[in-house]
């Protein structure tokens, strides 16, 4: 018996919960052997859409069902049966009660399979079902690490959390739909559908394995290699272009990607892959659909006479219209004219009738729409139209006819718009100028070719300065932020950065295309007729207040308390023109100001002080102003008569929509330019690696700060590290502080050397050699400086407290050595911690000297211990005795000789450890009973010195280390003085026997000369040594030891294995 379609669609119908495949065996009464042909159909299903794949279970296409609750399973909603049960073992039983929890006994089953949440919390259906929030459409953007994020693409509201099992159903940079549930701050989505892929190619090196190969890509949002049939495309180890598969198995989760191979790129290395790559991700191709060259081979590439003369066209080609662009541009869709006119000027822009060829509802306005814009690479443009339009019939190219549409306006002197009108017309252009053409003749220079244009320039420049006066009157914020520009060598490596500079040339043209604009805005606000505006709201309060207090520290003043129009804004940008600040306070407050958006239902425009505001001017390359001409042809051809209201509503709506789409698809082509500029400033910079620039600070982060290389025009991070740790980030200031006071700020200049360059990445690094008029700075050897710390399991082999790996009875076992404890807290000497800076190092607390002690020194300084117990010296005699060596101290500065101490750990330690004979006291305190305290308690205690067996040497007091000759001389001297108990009648013998004893054992067995200062490690163990072979048994354990701590042993050393023994301690 097989198992149809129709038969597999009746029994997932039936059903009352989504079906695995051996419940459609058992079912359908198929054997086993008949899986294989299931699974071809089921596959076959899935694929047209009929049935549904969540995880490994097939539903119908439609709302997900969720499963009837099984009878064994009690009801959460039934109060009378305890619905949960205990996990694990019985309650009471330490780490397991505490992390186990409540779960149910069977959850209930989620379609998808992804995350099973207990019924005490809810299925997942119900949280977003119960929500009341509303679907959201956004862009998803992946993480590296399977979750991710989806962005709304109305602008508003928080980013939504996608779980790893919802969000590797869709691709990175998919329109998505998504359930929304939680609560502000905590929201989590539930994939509803994939509303646009967005990413339809990829880049990868193809490897070739028999009939089902593979392209490895290194693109980590995409899940892993894409599966792709054999091809003769290419060989193995080529780039290759990857057209990606739509279906079914593109979405399941571990199912992996499966695409074809579309194009070889050549051999690895090509920057042109990397570039592709890049926009390829967000979602841009360099390919148009067959359908949409169709459209676009069809059309004629002259105008005809026809087209010239239809309607109510103008004809505007006697007027000399000049075209002004870049020395690459190609297409060319703006042309300008301007004369005097009653004291003002009139001024006619035209731009390229691009809604003549592309057609509402055609297969060139889908493609248009779903780019929105085209993207300008260094090596390339990825257009928004083919370029038989784009450079072809659209474009306004010299001595040829092309139609187009016009904004005619008159200004005064002061440069306000009098009057303005809008018309469709055919022209022909007198010339093709660039930038640097136009400022050469302004300037004075001689360009041959362009003498006779001289006049139509100085009117333009004319124009425009009136025309920048009067929006400076009006509050216009005028950010002079400088673009780089890559500059590419023949072979498509990059030869230089460039930064873009604004001449005059290029303000004269944004200021006829801002009037033109403007004009266009109020003649749609005027008849009241829904379009696409360019909207730019206030800046947010908070980020601007934040920002003013970063100004103030910088000595620039920014009143925020009652609000900030864009003329107080534009005024306070003129005041840091010429500062060294200039630049990254430009920066700063630009990521304060809202971001312009497209949008049908705003107006205004904050940052150009304007109250009405659109994009019309550049139709070849932005679908907006596409729309706008669209809309204004609209208006034309129904002669007056105005819309319903109904027709209104419904057109506004659609125009909202693609106004959303348009501002995503702008801020991805900004995204992909910056990558691509980053990436070729990595390339550039990689065979540059351990050069010295010089650099200006540009940008001030947590983790460091970001320099601009003065002459190459490259950014890269200088990390925090490599001067050493100790850094914080004062936001108040917005400057990187270190713990010796150094501050780095923003607009310093200082030199550095490049330390590496990943184009993989797009990161480059450098490290600083020397602030300018300071002292060179010395490297910093070692990540963080070494300091007094407790010593842990995992810091030496076999010295593991848990698991199933490394537990201490194994490494017993193998070395015959006691099984470790955690011990006791070690203190280690500034000396040894410091000592692998060097004799001289730059660290964050200054320069710091280190000489290491000689015999004399130590032998000195136990002296001086011993000179401390059961003696108080005087401060004349504490002064006169030798300063010991061996310390640490700032740079040209002496400290004061600090008191003598007991600063042998050896002493300290044995110095309790052995009872003194009883004696009489020489002046017995009531109610007090002997103690002799080490100097440093608080970090190694008496009981503790005898059993760890570490190496005791001599520790400084706790702080910065330059401190600690002040923190000697304020130590107490009644630490070291002895204290008696009043059940002691007789005094002893002397201030120290217990270490008169073991001394002299150690000399009776030759291990150590009378005259030797034991007051190292090796000295310390000749006098264990020597004291276990005289008595023939370990030490007694201190009264004051903790239980089952002993003399020379492990803590709980001789105690059966069990609960509480080694390697099963309690956390």
């Amino acid at each position: 018996m097989s198992l149809s379609q129709d038969h597999i669609r009746q029994l997932l119908a039936e059903a009352d919960h989504p079906l695995g495949l051996k419940e459609l065996l058992r079912l359908g009464g198929l054997n086993p052997g008949q899986q294989t042909d299931l699974k071809r159909a089921l596959r076959e299903l899935v694929r047209a859409g009929v049935i549904v794949k969540d995880g490994k279970r097939f539903r119908l296409e439609g709302p997900r069902t969720p499963r009837a609750p099984d009878a064994d399973v009690p009801s959460r909603r039934d109060p009378s049966t305890p619905p949960f049960k205990k996990r694990g073992p019985t309650p009471g039983s330490g780490r397991e009660e505490r992390r186990g929890g409540f779960q149910a006994e069977r959850p209930g089953y989620r379609s998808g399979g992804d995350f099973r949440r207990s019924l005490q919390r809810g299925s997942r259906d119900d949280r977003f079902e119960e929500s009341g929030q509303p679907e959201v459409e956004g862009i998803l953007h992946m993480h590296r690490d399977g979750f991710g994020f989806v962005h709304p693409v109305s602008g508003e509201g928080e980013n939504i959390f996608l779980p790893p099992g919802e969000a590797q159903r869709a691709l990175d940079n998919d329109r998505v739909l998504v359930e929304v549930a939680g609560r502000p701050g905590r929201f989590e989505g539930r994939l509803v559908r994939v509303v646009n892929r967005r990413r339809e190619l990829a880049v990868g090196t193809y490897v070739a394995q028999g009939r089902h190969s593979l392209v490895m890509t290194t693109d980590t949002n995409l899940p892993g290699p894409i599966r792709v049939p054999a091809t003769q495309m290419a060989r193995d180890g080529d780039l290759v272009k990857v057209r990606l598969g739509v279906g079914a198995d593109l979405l399941e989760p571990g199912q992996g990607l499966f695409g074809e191979v579309a194009g070889s790129l050549g051999r690895p290395g090509d920057p042109s892959a990397e570039v592709l790559g890049s926009a390829f991700a967000h979602g841009f191709s360099d390919e148009f659909p067959p359908e949409v060259m169709d459209e676009a081979d069809a059309f004629a590439v002259k105008v005809t006479e026809a087209e010239a003369t239809e309607g109510n066209r103008r004809d505007l080609r006697s007027m000399p219209l000049i075209t002004i662009d870049g020395e690459d541009a190609r297409d060319f869709d703006d042309a300008v004219y301007a004369e005097p006119k009653a004291g003002g000027w009139r001024l006619v822009v035209a731009i390229a009738d691009v809604s003549h060829y592309v057609k509402e509802r055609s297969a060139l306005d889908a493609e248009a729409l779903n780019r929105a814009t085209s993207v300008y690479l260094p090596d390339r443009v990825l257009p928004m139209l083919p370029e038989r339009l784009s450079n072809g019939i659209c474009s306004l190219r010299p001595d040829e006819d092309r139609l187009c549409m016009v904004a005619d306006m008159t200004f005064d002197r002061h440069g306000q718009r009098s009057s303005h009108e809008l018309y469709p017309a055919v022209m022909r252009s007198v010339a093709r100028c660039t930038y640097n053409e136009v400022q050469d003749v302004l300037d004075g220079k001689a360009v041959p070719h362009r003498e006779f244009l001289k006049p139509q320039f100085e009117q333009l420049m004319a124009l425009a300065r009136a025309l920048m006066g009067m929006r400076k009157a009006r509050g216009a914020i005028d950010f002079d932020v400088p673009e780089h520009k890559v500059v590419l060598g023949e072979d498509g490596v990059p030869q230089r950065m460039e930064k873009r500079e604004r001449k005059d040339s290029h303000r004269l043209i944004e200021e006829c295309m801002l009037a033109a604009n403007e004009a266009v805005a109020t003649y749609f606000q005027d008849e009241g007729l829904p379009t696409v505006y360019r909207f730019h709201g206030e800046p947010d309060p908070q980020k601007l207040a934040a920002f003013s207090v970063l100004a103030e520290a910088y000595g620039f003043h920014l009143n925020v308390e009652d609000g900030v129009s864009s003329k107080e804004l534009d005024a306070f940008i003129t005041q840091l023109e010429g500062h060294p600040e200039q630049r990254a306070l430009n920066q700063l407050l630009l990521r304060s100001m809202m971001q312009a958006i497209y949008t049908s239902t705003r107006v205004g425009h904050y940052g150009l002080a304007a109250e009405n505001y659109l994009h019309f001017t550049s139709p070849i390359r932005r679908y907006p102003d596409l729309l706008v001409h669209r809309i204004l042809k609209a208006v034309w051809a129904r002669k007056g008569k105005r819309p319903s209201e109904s027709q209104l509503e419904r057109q506004e709506s659609t125009l909202e929509g693609m106004a959303q789409q348009c501002s995503e698809r702008e801020r991805a082509a900004m995204t992909v330019e910056r990558e691509v500029v980053a990436f070729y400033a990595a390339l550039m910079m990689k065979d540059r690696v351990g050069e010295e620039f010089d650099a200006t600070v540009a940008g001030i982060a947590e983790f460091g700060f970001f320099v601009e290389l003065d002459e190459v025009h490259v950014e890269g991070l200088v990390k925090a590290e490599t001067l050493g740790p100790g850094s914080k980030l004062d936001k108040r200031t917005h400057s990187l502080v270190y713990s010796n006071g150094r501050r780095v700020r923003v607009g310093q200049k200082l030199r550095v050397r490049l330390l590496s360059a990943n184009t993989t990445s797009r990161k480059i690094d450098f490290e600083p050699l020397q602030f300018a008029d300071e002292a060179p700075l010395q490297r910093a050897t070692g990540a963080r400086p070494p300091m007094r710390r407790r010593e842990y399991a995992n810091e030496a082999p076999g010295r593991h407290t848990g698991g199933r790996t490394g537990r201490p009875e194994r490494e017993a076992a193998k070395t015959g050595r006691t099984p470790w404890r955690k011990p006791a807290a070690k203190e280690t000497s500034d000396a040894e911690q410091w000592k692998s800076l060097g004799e001289a190092e730059e660290t964050p607390f200054g320069v710091k000297t280190w000489a290491p002690p000689s015999a004399e020194d130590i032998a000195t300084e136990d002296a001086a211990a011993l000179s401390g117990y059961g003696n108080e010296a005087s401060e004349e005699e504490a002064a006169a005795r030798p300063r010991p060596r061996g310390r640490f101290s700032r740079e040209g500065r002496r400290e004061e000789a600090a008191p003598a101490r007991a600063t042998s750990r050896f002493l300290r330690a044995r110095t309790e450890e052995a009872p003194a004979p009883k004696a009489e006291p020489a002046a017995p305190a009531k109610g007090k009973r002997r103690v002799i305290r080490p100097a440093r308690p608080e970090s190694v205690t008496p009981e503790e010195a005898p059993a760890t067996g570490e190496d005791f040497t001599p520790a400084f007091d706790a702080g910065r280390p330059g401190e600690e000759a002040a923190s000697r001389a304020k130590a107490p001297r009644e630490d070291f003085t002895p204290s008696f108990d009043a059940d002691d009648s007789a005094p002893a013998a002397s201030p120290h026997p217990g270490f008169d004893r073991i001394r002299a054992l150690a000399a009776q067995r030759g291990q150590l000369s009378s005259g030797e200062a034991p007051s190292r490690a090796g000295a310390a163990k000749k006098v264990r040594k020597a004291a276990a072979g005289s008595s023939g048994a370990r030490a007694k354990p201190s009264k004051k030891a903790a239980p089952g701590k002993k003399s020379g042993g492990a803590k709980g050393a001789g105690k059966k294995p069990g609960r509480g023994a080694p390697g099963k301690r309690k956390r």
